[in-house]
C-alpha cells in the first residue's frame, strides 16, 4: 500500500469525508486533499487526491451524499 492509500483505526462508522490537503496521514502540502472513512469496526482508510480538480469533484458529490 503507498503512501497515498492508508488503511488506519478510526471512530466507528463515521460518513465519508473530504478535507483539504494538510501533513497528517502521510500528506503532503502539494496535494490537494484526501477522502477518508471507515466501518462499523473502525477500520479505516485515508485516500490522498494529488489534483485540485479531482478532489473538488469528489467534494462535490460526497456533499450531495452525505
Amino acid at each position: 500500500m503507498s503512501a497515498k492509500q492508508i488503511l488506519v483505526k478510526m471512530d466507528k462508522n463515521p460518513p465519508l469525508e473530504v478535507h483539504p490537503a494538510n501533513t497528517c496521514c502521510g500528506g503532503h502540502s502539494d496535494d490537494a486533499g484526501y477522502l477518508c472513512g471507515s466501518d462499523e469496526e473502525g477500520n479505516g482508510f485515508v485516500i490522498w487526491i494529488e489534483e485540485r480538480e479531482v478532489f473538488e469533484a469528489l467534494a462535490r458529490v460526497v456533499a450531495k451524499r452525505c
